[in-house]
């Protein structure tokens, strides 16, 4: 055969391989695509059927709306600046878009993408991690990260709203990639964005470091010490000196839901017992494995590195905040990157050990599809509240309410009322921090938000006839009161 013969017959394979390469991105990327859009038409479904909750929906809505105003980051919710509460400097740039469009519906749209993005982000994370030269290596990489924005851990954050977090995943996996493939402006670049959008994110960074001083490319390994020691710094001067001075005398911290454990919290005595059993809180370990077994079990495989998983579990379980301590709503995400790490290990390990067909590879998908249905919170989840998601559309009704008051006068409203009033100077939740220049909303077909007692809202709701305040607007649905003594 000549030489030119031999090219033609070449050329067909050479194309199909190069054709086949799209092939394994473009699924996640697809997943991820699906996901987007179930995560926003849901949290969308809960925003306009006033079912969405005011900690820390409309808290945060009006914190990044107060950015736009020149307030920086001033919360009427904590009446306290919310830096001194969260280091968060990821809202400036989501506050640039609402300077445009000032609407939550923006919120929803980060939060949906951020939690999609982090399936692309593992693939490329898993794919740099499998070696290159073992055709099953893609397929893996595939079948462990498509799933990844079906997780059932990746459901509780979404039906959680928004939460920076929900960003942090993914950029912390984007620049694990990085850092594997010797790309030190894009590592540099994703990890200063996982920093700005939370102050606990160091610890996922300080992992990062460590993973990066044993995995990184060469050209990598050099700077993981750099990245430690920023991680360290950012704790230091952001939590111990930049918090501290904002936080002022009005604010909280999360710090105050560890009282117990020094006996400062007299209605939760401390002993052994009451400790071991936080420690064994059986929806945190369910949580836990469900993470694992959503990767085939292959963090088993890397067990020390599976003990990084360790340090923010106890964080979580320690903690007096129900919703923390059982790992539930966002706060499983700062367990995930450890886990995810462990995982990639584990995934290596098991092909440097043995060859799987690649449809077997695919096989690993089903799991993590199965239990986020099963074990899910976000319909059609099997443990999903759907009522929540069922509610008629009501923002142009409540919008219509709403005008009889002046714009920026202060308003204490129903919680799932609170998100589309929140583009003002002071809101709050009924009947939290009620004074007597708030204008009262109140919405006969309320959701209750998590954060509200239904006793203490329907007595205040009951007294306000006979509060001092006027009642300006009543359509059979929502009424408006006016400020003490306004007439």
């Amino acid at each position: 055969m000549s030489s030119e013969a031999a090219t033609i017959a070449v050329a067909p394979r050479e194309s199909t391989r190069a054709e086949a390469w799209w092939v394994y991105p473009a699924i996640p990327m697809l997943a991820a695509a699906l996901a987007f859009a179930w995560f926003l038409h849901g949290l969308l479904e809960r925003m306009y059927g006033l079912t969405s909750e005011a900690w820390d929906l409309a808290y945060d809505q009006q914190v990044i709306w107060g950015i736009t105003q020149g307030e920086w980051f001033y919360s009427s919710f904590a009446r306290a600046n919310f830096l001194g509460i969260h280091l968060e400097p990821i809202l400036l740039p989501i506050a640039a878009i609402e300077k445009l469009w000032p609407s939550p519906i923006v919120l929803a749209i980060f939060s949906a993408a951020g939690l999609a993005a982090a399936g692309p982000a593992a693939y490329l994370f898993f794919r740099a991690m499998l070696p290159s030269d073992r055709k099953e290596s893609a397929w893996l990489a595939v079948a462990l990260a498509a799933p990844v924005p079906f997780w059932a851990a990746i459901q509780e954050a979404a039906r959680d709203f928004f939460h920076p977090e929900n960003m942090a995943l993914a950029f912390a996996l984007v620049a694990a990639y990085a850092g594997l493939r010797g790309r030190r402006v894009l590592m540099w670049s994703f990890l200063l964005l996982d920093l700005a959008c939370k102050e606990d994110q160091v610890y996922t960074v300080a992992v990062l470091a460590l993973f990066l001083r044993v995995y990184g490319a060469p050209e990598i390994k050099r700077h993981w010490r750099f990245v430690l020691y920023l991680a360290g710094a950012w704790f230091l001067v952001g939590t111990g000196i930049v918090q501290q001075h904002m936080r002022g005398p009005n604010g909280y911290t999360d710090f105050v839901y560890y009282a117990w454990l020094i006996h400062l919290d007299p209605n939760l005595p401390v002993s052994w017992q009451v400790v071991a059993e936080a420690l064994v809180r059986p929806d945190a370990l369910l949580m836990v494995g469900a993470i694992i077994a959503s990767m085939f079990a292959l963090p088993l495989l890397a067990p020390r590195w599976l003990l990084f998983v360790i340090p923010p579990y106890l964080a979580n379980v320690l903690s007096e905040h129900v919703p923390q301590n059982t790992l539930n709503l966002h706060y499983v995400l700062l367990l995930m990157f450890p886990l995810m790490v462990a995982g990639g290990i584990g995934a290596r390990r098991l092909l440097e050990r043995t060859r799987i067909r690649p449809a077997m590879a695919v096989l690993i998908a089903l799991p993590p599809l199965i239990i986020g249905w099963g074990a899910g919170g976000f319909p059609p989840a099997l443990l999903a509240s759907n009522a929540v998601y069922e509610k008629p559309n009501a923002v142009a009704q409540l919008q219509e309410a709403a005008s009889v008051i002046p714009a920026g006068a202060p308003v204490n409203a129903d919680a799932g009322l609170d998100v589309w009033l929140a583009n003002r100077p002071i809101i709050n939740d009924f009947p939290d921090m009620l004074d007597a220049s708030s204008y009262v909303v109140i919405d006969r077909d309320y959701y209750l938000g998590d954060t509200t007692d239904r006793a203490t809202r329907d007595a205040a709701a009951a007294a306000l006839p006979t509060s001092g305040r006027r009642l300006l607007y009543d359509d059979g649905r929502f009424e408006v009161w006016s400020p003490v003594g306004d007439q």
